[in-house]
């Protein structure tokens, strides 16, 4: 029983192991995800930081990297609890196992001592032959039998526990070890955190000094991104005009068109990425500016910061429905899917042409880099019917 027993501890003490290692494995993935994407937005404001005239840009830069640094350090604190629990757990079940080889060993050198005292090798054959009957002989042999077979299954025992002692000695090795590492990394965070906040800080105060000029930036930067907004649910009202449903406000399909709406639908949350890599440094919806509070932005998608000269792609199978050609290189391509719009807006070079079929990330385009700010931003919308969608419901991890 007690062999069964070590058995199930020893299952269960690898299964919790195994999914604690799994939990960690997750948010190691996460924390190496945070870690290029800092890498990422520290070249950006490396590139744009002695633009003064783009202190805007450069102060949103430095809150996105601290927000980031921040979800770093909640990551980090999350390995480091279950390191915590891990060693907690492990230091019981030490405590535990050790208890149970010392009784285990008391037993067996008092069940040696008792039979060193009471008979030798010689006396174990003696002990049989000594007996006044057959009946009694057999007895006197399957004592000895179970007396052997007992001893040997308390050197088993004593085995096995030392393996578990050991097994658990050396995972709380690499727990303490991966504890500090851990440790260690955090402080070094929180100190680059503490500076970059004082850095932030001194900026914003800079810009403060004149707010409604930094405030006028923004709404002009709104107005102009409204306007192609306008012009795009222009495009798309006109379009669903042509279908005549009825004079309602959706399209009227064909049956292909219909089932590419149906596929489209059947992949909400599971599309990829119009861009290879890349942050998202605004969100859908209305929302204060990051910095000038007084500032509200209404955003009908999402901006994805990437790489310079970074290629666009297609969300998912359609045709090019239009493509919208701005003075000052900024361009714009719309992707029907059934009654589904995907748009990608700033693009500098366009490889398709209006009516051409699509495939899901094909590339379309590739996006402008801003001359003044250093960015490379792709403006990202979905539209269903004329109306707005949150894209982060859409494609996967948004």
């Amino acid at each position: 029983m007690k062999h069964i027993f070590k058995f199930i501890f020893l299952f269960f003490f690898l299964f919790s192991q195994s999914i604690l290692s799994q939990s960690k494995e997750d948010l190691e993935t996460k924390k190496q995800v945070l870690k290029t994407e800092i890498q990422n937005i520290e070249t950006l404001i490396k590139k744009s930081t002695n633009k003064k005239r783009d202190l805007l840009t450069n102060v949103e830069n430095l809150k996105f990297k601290i927000n980031l640094q921040k979800d770093l350090i909640s990551n980090i604190n999350s390995q480091l609890n279950i390191i915590v629990d891990q060693i907690e757990s492990n230091n019981l079940e030490l405590k535990g196992l050790s208890e149970k080889q010392e009784k285990t060993k008391k037993e067996y050198a008092e069940m040696v001592l008792k039979s060193y005292k009471h008979k030798s090798s010689l006396n174990k054959i003696m002990f049989v032959f000594s007996s006044n009957n057959f009946a009694q002989a057999y007895k006197r042999l399957q004592y000895y039998k179970q007396y052997v077979k007992y001893k040997d299954k308390q050197i088993n025992e004593i085995k096995l526990t030392t393996k578990l002692i050991d097994s658990v000695l050396k995972g709380l090795k690499t727990q303490r070890a991966e504890k500090q590492v851990l440790i260690d990394e955090n402080q070094n965070i929180k100190d680059n955190l503490d500076n970059e906040n004082l850095q932030q800080e001194k900026m914003i105060l800079e810009i403060r000094k004149d707010e409604k000029r930094y405030a006028n930036q923004i709404k002009t930067k709104q107005k102009q991104s409204l306007e192609i907004d306008k012009q795009i649910q222009k495009i798309i009202a006109e379009a669903i005009a042509r279908t005549k449903n009825n004079n309602q406000p959706q399209f009227k399909l064909t049956a292909e068109a219909k089932l590419i709406s149906k596929k489209f639908v059947e992949n909400k949350g599971k599309l990829p990425w119009p861009v290879e890599k890349g942050l998202v440094v605004l969100r859908y919806g209305k929302q204060p500016h990051p910095i000038v509070k007084t500032t509200t932005i209404q955003s009908n998608g999402v901006r994805i910061l990437t790489n310079d000269n970074q290629e666009v792609r297609a969300i998912f199978d359609g045709i090019v429905y239009s493509i919208i050609v701005s003075k000052n290189g900024s361009h714009a391509v719309l992707i029907q899917h059934g009654n589904f719009f995907s748009v990608y807006k700033n693009l500098s070079e366009i490889y398709i042409k209006k009516g051409d079929p699509i495939n899901t990330k094909q590339s379309i385009g590739k996006l402008s880099r801003n001359k003044s700010s250093g960015q490379t931003i792709l403006n990202f919308s979905i539209f269903k019917d004329g109306s707005t969608e949150n894209p982060s419901t859409w494609i996967y991890k948004l």
